[in-house]
């Protein structure tokens, strides 16, 4: 056997082991279900986009529908392979240089690749007014920037949130238009846990398709106002992307029928799991973020808020037990904490004896308990990671 493929299958092993045997709480990945990913290696693979015969066009028109039913959208596009290529040929596509926006910083939790891709456009950018106290848009300010005129969009782009921009709070003028980067949160949207900023004017949704939204990597593009529509239609293929990823794309639309199905349970139990979590690292002396008094979260991320020396070896620990999680450093967290998800275990249905349990092993890590107890609950634990929320029984290939 070649040595580079004796590698791989050593390196795949490895990977395989190491997520069976994760505690996932990272909030940035997602249980993908067996369901979803067959398209995967499917005959849309590898298909060009120009050919009739390769039905891309149809299943494109299935993506639209499926986006309507979940999201409400006239028009969707998921030709993109990911939430930052999504955003940059959506920005390309509606903004020109020398335009000006208002911008989620990644101080607030913005995305940090979004800056960078604007200066590229030369399109200069002021931080959307934000209240930290408050984990939320500073909308008076902000409502007193739009009247200025200065400003084409606004851009929310967090990817740390445990609370969601209100659109029905922020009143612009008709020719100013926002731009919704709801990467953590699209599933969250389409399981109608949040608002649907699509249920605004001038609003584009996009974002990447592998957080809350449990499907393979892919940028999903979404709005129901016209001259955007055209503009993206015009823009994205084939100016801006030529070679798509139609079996990414079977993937989402499997996914998005999923969530159409299962959605609302799915999403609901997500943001339920997040705060029951929250109350009970609470209750073990943890300092966790808070947007009220008995609220921890409204996506599902908890924000868990440490010194810079715990915070590290928290961190360090929770990789040593294969325990994923988010370290951060920010003005967000206080200066430093660390960011939990619990959209994969939503995926499996725990319940709040497992929460207890699982509130326990990071109770155990952070006052570096015996790796006796540690395991024994990471074993119970694992043993509960039983999918749930798909079609199981649907096998098309």
């Amino acid at each position: 056997m070649n040595s580079l493929l004796k590698d791989y299958i050593k390196l795949y092993n490895e990977m395989k082991n190491n997520n069976t045997n994760c505690i996932p709480l990272c909030a940035a990945e997602t249980y993908i279900s067996e369901f979803v990913k067959q398209p995967l290696n499917s005959e849309f693979e590898g298909k060009y986009y120009f050919f009739e015969s390769n039905k891309i066009e149809e299943l494109k028109s299935l993506v639209t529908s499926a986006c309507n039913q979940l999201f409400h959208s006239k028009y969707a596009n998921a030709e993109s392979l990911s939430g930052i290529n999504c955003f940059t040929v959506c920005a390309m596509s509606l903004l020109s240089s020398g335009e000006k926006v208002l911008l989620s910083t990644p101080e607030q939790g913005g995305h940090a690749s979004m800056p960078i891709i604007l200066d590229t456009l030369n399109i200069s950018y002021d931080p959307i007014p934000y209240d930290f106290e408050k984990y939320q848009v500073d909308y008076i300010n902000l409502n007193k920037m739009c009247e200025t005129g200065d400003y084409s969009f606004i851009i929310f782009c967090q990817s740390d949130l445990i609370n969601v921009p209100d659109l029905s709070q922020i009143h612009i003028p008709s020719n100013m238009g926002i731009i919704y980067d709801a990467t953590q949160t699209l599933g969250l949207i389409g399981g109608k846990c949040i608002p649907n900023p699509l249920e605004y004017s001038n609003v584009v949704l996009l974002g990447g398709t592998h957080k809350t939204l449990p499907a393979v990597a892919c940028g999903l593009i979404m709005t129901n106002t016209d001259i955007y529509i055209e503009k993206l239609s015009a823009n994205i293929t084939p100016n801006f992307l030529r070679d798509i990823q139609p079996n990414h794309i079977a993937c989402l639309l499997l996914s998005l029928i999923e969530q159409i199905e299962y959605g609302e349970p799915y999403q609901g139990t997500t943001i339920q799991l997040a705060n029951l979590l929250g109350q009970k690292l609470e209750q073990r002396g943890f300092k966790i973020a808070k947007i009220d008094k008995n609220i921890y979260t409204k996506t599902h991320q908890l924000f868990l808020l440490m010194e810079r020396k715990d915070a590290d070896f928290f961190y360090n620990q929770a990789l040593n037990y294969n325990i994923s999680l988010n370290k951060k450093h920010k003005l967000l967290f206080h200066n430093d904490g660390i960011r939990l998800g619990t959209q994969h275990i939503a995926r499996f249905n725990w319940h709040e004896q497992d929460i207890e349990n699982l509130a326990n092993l990071l109770f155990q890590i952070k006052n570096n308990g015996s790796f006796e107890n540690i395991n024994n609950i990471r074993k119970q634990l694992i043993q509960k990671k039983i999918p749930h929320f798909t079609y199981n029984e649907i096998i098309i290939e």
